[in-house]
């Protein structure tokens, strides 16, 4: 009984010290996280700065870096679509953390992802006349104002249904030139929209398996990097986008808002990755 009192007393001597350890660790890593996070948040409130600034008090812009009203309130409602998916999300890896059972991947991501679809294509006519966001000019120096009575008609919800079978139609590139032109307050463009469509579905596809892929391989390195690179190659992508493929270009202050904010998202995503964690793994893999 000495010697097993004796052996207890040395494991908790060499164990206390590394426990102290790994707490101190474990509060740095959560300094670093909540750090991480912090910089990702300040990079969104710089990414929507302009467009709030704008709608609040425009006379803090001159007329050439002003963007037009109507862009200012679809930035804010592309940044508030994203609550709802992140709400999910969140409740999603909660669910798979406090029920975890031997379960298809595949099968759980294909059943996810029909669910939302599902649950999209029955809220889509209540959020159908969102596409008419803003009744107002798109030139910056125009004067502008929310007019909701106006705007909410042009996209009824009762229309929700024709509006299915006309992108339908113009998906297959068989909708009439007439109604593309004429059919509603925006002209629509249907000319290879089909290959635009594919290639988004290929390309999220694609992403999914080659995410699988590294995470099983065990190289997270590679894809933390990948995330970063990512970020630059879409902000720089897009901003050529807007100012040789779209002709619009916002002037200097919003130029530079946006290449603040793509660099402050890079430091948090670096921040958050260089914590040391534990290897990620699929909880409820299936056997």
């Amino acid at each position: 009984q000495q010697q097993q009192q004796q052996q207890q007393q040395q494991q908790q001597q060499h164990s206390s010290p590394l426990s102290q350890e790994e707490e101190e660790t474990e509060k740095q890593n959560s300094q670093q996280i909540s750090f991480a996070a912090t910089l990702i948040m300040l990079s969104s409130i710089l990414a929507i700065s302009p467009a709030v600034l704008t709608l609040i008090n425009p006379a803090l812009f001159s007329s050439s870096d002003i963007m037009a009203d109507r862009t200012a309130w679809n930035t804010l409602l592309f940044f508030f679509s994203y609550i709802p998916g992140a709400i999910s999300q969140v409740y999603k890896d909660h669910t798979l953390e406090a029920y975890a059972q031997p379960v298809d991947p595949d099968k759980l991501n294909m059943f996810l992802s029909l669910f939302s679809a599902i649950f999209a294509f029955l809220i889509s006519p209540i959020l159908y006349p969102l596409q008419g966001l803003v009744d107002t000019p798109s030139s910056p120096e125009d004067e502008s104002t929310l007019k909701v009575e106006t705007w909410i008609n042009q996209y009824p919800t009762s229309q929700s249904s024709s509006n299915l079978s006309d992108g339908f139609q113009c998906f297959l590139g068989t909708l009439d030139d007439s109604v593309q032109i004429r059919g509603y307050p925006e002209e629509a463009h249907c000319d290879y929209a089909y290959v635009i469509v594919l290639l988004h579905v290929f390309s999220m596809i694609v992403i999914s398996h080659a995410v699988g892929k590294i995470c099983n391989a065990g190289a997270f390195k590679i894809m933390h990097k990948g995330i970063s690179a990512g970020i630059i190659s879409s902000v720089v992508a897009l901003f050529f986008y807007q100012v040789f493929v779209d002709n619009v270009d916002y002037g200097v202050i919003p130029n530079m808002y946006q290449i603040i904010c793509a660099v402050v998202l890079v430091m948090g995503s670096e921040v958050y990755h260089r914590v040391t964690l534990e290897t990620p793994s699929f909880e409820t893999k299936y056997p």
